[in-house]
């Protein structure tokens, strides 16, 4: 038969909690470390809080207990001062004071305390930092809890490898621009050569060259723009507001980042990439997200096949007469994003479009 102190549930921690005791007092100093060693807490006890900053950083206390009268500061300054800093602002305090004074107390919850505690009552105390530990266990389990949550999130947006948005997160920007009936332009990048570079300097060598290139497309937009890797050695960016003056001068300022890239220390010494740009006008708008992803696809095809290493412009949309526009525009539908398919061919297959 099983004590009823014993219990089949694992520990909440297998870490001692850690205690840092600020009294004046060499004799209540003394039973309350006692005390709190004896619950299993590792404690460090000191006479003021000339050092408290110092010792917060290296013993990285779960409870700060503090007294009301110190010789340096009183308790209620360090505490404000403690919540003041980022290191220690959520850090639990408990304020110990020589009575239950109303006052005492009110100060203390004013000052950011956690809660007041007369250190002369044991039980009490001991009982109260029991709840402080307890609480920030939860708070600390939350935290990790909500971590892994947008850790999820992100990993579910970015690509694993580069560390932009994936294809889908691509799609669903472009979707979004798309239905908000505003002028922006996409642009397709892609490596020109990759599956050489991958075959004479190997994979490792290609992600390198892939993670460098998405860090440059990357840090070259603006906020509220969006890159992200489409599949193998394709990149899109979705420019916000671009006309087609605009679009191909961003296009052609990333190009020229891209070749200005040194890999000689551990494949080529230069890559280069090829454009292709199709710009979304209200007054003349695609038919479908796919339509405008198509035009920009075409585009990169040119560039490519015109010698690769350059910006080619998608040509504009032609609408055949502003009835059919208007007939058009009342009948269209929006278009599921897990439908938003380009026409080039499937990831992979890039660079072997022109000998890529």
């Amino acid at each position: 038969m099983h004590s009823s102190s014993t219990t089949s549930a694992p520990p909440l921690t297998e870490v001692r909690p850690r205690v840092l005791v600020v009294l004046e007092d060499v004799t209540e100093r003394a039973g309350v470390h006692e005390l709190l060693t004896a619950e299993g807490h590792e404690v460090i006890s000191v006479g003021d809080s000339d050092e408290i900053f110092r010792l917060s950083a290296e013993f990285e206390p779960d409870v700060i207990l503090v007294g009301v009268e110190l010789p340096s500061a009183s308790g209620f300054e360090v505490c404000g001062e403690l919540r003041a800093s980022d290191l220690q602002h959520q850090t639990p305090i408990v304020i110990a004071g020589p009575g239950l004074d109303e006052d005492l107390v009110s100060r203390a919850l004013f000052a950011g305390a956690d809660d007041f505690v007369v250190a002369a009552r044991p039980l009490e105390l001991r009982a109260r930092i029991r709840v402080q530990l307890r609480n920030k266990r939860y708070r600390d389990a939350l935290a990790r809890v909500r971590s892994e949550r947008d850790s999820l999130r992100r990993d579910l947006r970015v690509d694993s490898l580069t560390g932009v948005l994936n294809r889908r997160s691509v799609e669903a920007s472009i979707r979004t621009h798309f239905d908000s009936r505003e002028r922006f332009a996409i642009l397709f990048a892609d490596i020109d050569h990759f599956k050489l570079v991958n075959d004479r300097f190997g994979h490792d060598v290609g992600d390198t060259v892939l993670k460098a290139v998405a860090e440059m497309l990357k840090e070259g937009i603006r906020p509220g723009d969006a890159v992200g890797r489409f599949g193998g050695e394709e990149f899109v960016l979705v420019i916000s507001g671009a006309g087609p003056e605009s679009a191909r001068l961003v296009g052609e300022r990333h190009r020229r980042t891209i070749n200005s890239l040194d890999f000689s220390g551990v494949g080529p010494p230069r890559v280069t990439i090829s454009v292709g740009v199709a710009v979304y006008e209200p007054e003349s708008p695609d038919a479908s997200p796919e339509e405008l992803v198509k035009r920009a696809d075409v585009a990169l095809y040119r560039a490519k096949n015109e010698g690769r290493n350059r910006v080619i412009m998608g040509a504009p949309v032609v609408s055949p007469s502003p009835t059919l526009d208007r007939v058009r525009a009342a009948s269209r539908r929006p278009v599921p994003v897990d439908r938003l398919q380009s026409t080039h061919p499937p990831v992979g297959d890039a660079a072997e479009r022109v000998g890529s």
